[in-house]
């Protein structure tokens, strides 16, 4: 693989200086991630409902630019050639990512890969019985539609089913659902099946007479023994109609809903900043759809990105998330536009067939007393305000505590700079007459065809809202732009008094268009963005471009890698049905946000840039007690750093070094093998001989050696 990199100059001694980047040192919130509702089932696979598409929905096909985004497309220059429907494919696919059928049973679906703009996911007729499924409008309303299951047989009982609901030996499962019988009382049942097999069931649950008005059924069921693949189905007797909708399973050791693996994989991330709702998906968010009981919040259209936004995981669910790991929230707030009422990304003769119009987030005051709702939902007391006693009724007597608000994702979709900046006013002054306490974020990044961008237009926008914000939402590498956009925060913030810090909202470690031979999908034999994704060499990326954002110092607050799981290969996490782990970048990312290292110290006449392979590092930790050496070896040949500490006047009794490695750059993590990136920590003798210490690096590796 050498031959795919610039070769590296020869190792010299690297000087250590006394001299840090910042007075202060990094933000201990430096680094965070993000989560994205309703795109690449971020949130369905980590969250503990097992039932796909459990309210009976129709299922909005993925737009263009979810599949041009995921390489799906053969041809991205020509996306009428087709894309790929088949994701298991692909070697970022796992379990997580099933779109599993509601069928007629006894039967055997087809795949649950298998994604195509004209799948409904119903299966509505079997050969093994004449039941039959059909989808109507209304239901109990839970969603737009309900179910009708009708069992036609003279003699037989007959199903409505769900493949892929992975079962762990020793748990429990609860599951519920409304029902309403078309012809009297009706005796139903539940029973779980290993999957493909309807001979000898796992469970069977009777449950309580179904009469003609909907009403709610619930059972919960033991797992003694079984591991592996089920079958969820509800039986009926012959000649029988029942009406279903609003269901759910889970497992009953569930945390506020979220699987206890996932979380426990979370905390081992430790995120310190986590992004929520959106990214695109947060500039159709309706906050209120995602609050109060579960029976009471409406699937959406995830209208966006495509699919189905079930409005299980909310702002509860995420502030639950977040307390488990100790990560400070950062909510994405929708600012209403005119123009949102019909925009479309993509496919814009849909807006009549899909009754697409937002007319409630049009008013850009009414926006801002939505804001300002959402924040007193968030972070004020129980007595306090109306929306507080909401929480509160909801079973959160205590305040959540979000300190962040961006406003908006890729505002300059709608808004001209200075208008933009005008409506950050507005809201910005509504939320803080709720809650002075909070930061508020300003879009900086993008622009409008033919009028200045964002980042040129900062020092207008900055003497418009300035006063009335608290961060910038920026996306630009740890390099020129960074330290152009961080500058002129700097002299504002000087000439005003004012302490306006600089993130990154969203962030990719790019630079990933190296040549290869044909994989997945990319016959044109250049890497696509989802098979580089989640490959150890762009794990490396994000550490040495992650050394560039600690050079910036403490006006750097936080940057949200992007994203945090199931997002085909861009993501920290993955979690399939089966478990949860790492991915390469998570491995890289839970490292950075462990690591000591906090002032960074300037190495004499060495200045990196993001685009070096070799990369090395100097660092004090925040109470200057503990030297950190970082050296990142994105090459395919062992290299050593030797750094010279004389100017630094200490002596060091103790070591220890910790090495990420791979056995090759294109290696990743996956369920089978969750550590094919190799952490190695263990103490070592002091290298440091008449001030110089000498640290090796393995190929492909980062490694850190803390004294002290």
């Amino acid at each position: 693989m050498d031959g795919l990199f610039a070769k590296t100059p020869d190792n010299v001694p690297y000087k250590v200086t006394v001299n840090e980047y910042s007075k202060e040192p990094l933000s201990p919130l430096l680094y965070g991630n993000f989560i994205e509702l309703g795109y690449g089932l971020q949130v369905e696979a980590m969250y503990g409902e097992m039932l796909f598409n459990r309210s009976f929905e129709r299922f909005l096909p993925y737009r263009s630019i979810n599949k041009s985004w995921f390489d799906l497309y053969y041809d991205e220059q020509d996306p009428g050639k087709g894309y790929e429907k088949d994701w298991s494919k692909f070697d970022w696919y796992h379990s997580g990512y099933e779109h599993n059928s509601w069928y007629a049973a006894p039967n055997t679906p087809g795949k649950g890969s298998c994604i195509a703009d004209e799948d409904t996911f119903f299966l509505t007729e079997t050969p093994q019985r004449k039941v039959t499924l059909t989808p109507i409008e209304g239901g109990s309303g839970h969603g737009k539609q309900c179910l009708r299951v009708r069992n036609d047989e003279d003699v037989r009982w007959a199903a409505l089913a769900q493949d892929g609901k992975y079962l762990v030996k020793g748990k429990t499962y609860a599951f519920g659902g409304m029902f309403k019988s078309e012809h009297g009382p009706l005796g139903a049942e539940i029973r779980i099946y290993p999957q493909g097999k309807w001979e000898d069931p796992i469970a069977v649950i009777p449950l309580e007479a179904v009469a003609d008005e909907f009403a709610r059924r619930e059972c919960v069921f033991d797992n003694p023994s079984f591991e592996g693949y089920a079958t969820f189905s509800l039986w009926i007797p012959p000649k029988s109609a029942v009406i279903v909708d609003d269901f759910t399973l889970k497992a009953t050791d569930n945390y506020y809903g979220w699987r206890p693996e996932v979380v426990e994989i979370f905390k081992q991330l430790a995120p310190k900043v986590v992004r929520f709702p959106g990214g695109c998906f947060a500039s159709f968010y309706d906050w209120r759809e995602g609050v109060g009981p579960l029976s009471e919040r409406v699937p959406t259209d995830s209208y966006f990105w495509g699919g189905l936004n079930y409005n299980d995981v909310g702002t509860a669910e995420f502030a639950m998330l977040c307390k488990a790991a100790g990560a400070q929230m950062q909510m994405c707030v929708n600012v209403y536009h005119p123009s949102k009422r019909q925009y479309d990304v993509d496919f814009p003769e849909w807006q009549g067939r899909l009754d697409y119009s937002f007319p409630k987030f049009m008013s850009l005051s009414e926006g801002a007393r939505s804001a300002a709702d959402w924040v007193a939902y968030c972070n004020l007391p129980a007595g306090t305000h109306p929306m507080a006693d909401l929480r509160a009724s909801h079973g959160f007597p205590e305040p959540f505590g979000v300190q962040f608000w961006e406003l908006d994702n890729e505002v300059f979709r709608w808004y001209e700079a200075d208008d933009y900046a005008l409506a950050a006013v507005v809201y910005s002054r509504a939320m803080k007459a709720v809650d002075p306490s909070i930061k508020i974020g300003l879009s900086s990044y993008g622009g409008r065809p033919g009028k200045p961008g964002y980042h040129e237009a900062l020092e207008d926008m900055l003497r418009i809202a300035g006063k009335d914000i608290d961060f910038l939402a920026d996306r630009a590498d740890a390099d020129k732009m960074t330290r152009a956009m961080i500058a002129k925060v700097r002299a504002y913030n000087a000439a005003n008094g004012t302490d306006i810090k600089y993130c990154d909202t969203e962030w990719l470690a790019y630079n990933t268009d190296r040549k290869r031979d044909a994989y997945n999908m990319a016959e044109r034999g250049e890497a696509t963005k989802s098979f580089m994704f989640s490959k150890w060499m762009y794990a490396l990326n994000l550490l040495k471009n992650f050394m560039g954002f600690q050079r910036m110092g403490d006006e750097m607050l936080f940057v949200n890698f992007n994203n945090l799981a199931n997002t085909h290969s861009q993501c920290v996490m993955d979690t399939p049905k089966e478990g949860a782990f790492l991915t390469a970048s998570g491995r890289a990312m839970s490292f950075l946000s462990h690591s000591p290292a906090a002032r960074i110290l300037q190495i004499e006449d060495y200045a990196p840039s993001m685009e070096e392979d070799f990369q090395v590092q100097a660092a004090w930790d925040r109470e200057r007690r503990r030297l950190v050496l970082y050296v990142c070896n994105r090459t395919g040949s062992a290299r050593k750093a030797v750094f010279d500490l004389s100017a630094l006047g200490r002596r060091f009794t103790s070591a220890s070094q910790t090495c990420l490695m791979a056995d090759s750059p294109m290696v990743m993590n996956t369920l089978t093998d969750p550590d094919a990136i190799k952490v190695q920590e263990k103490k070592v003798k002091v290298p440091v001989r008449k001030d110089l210490c000498s640290v090796e690096a393995p190929a492909w590796s980062f490694t850190e050696l803390v004294l002290e």
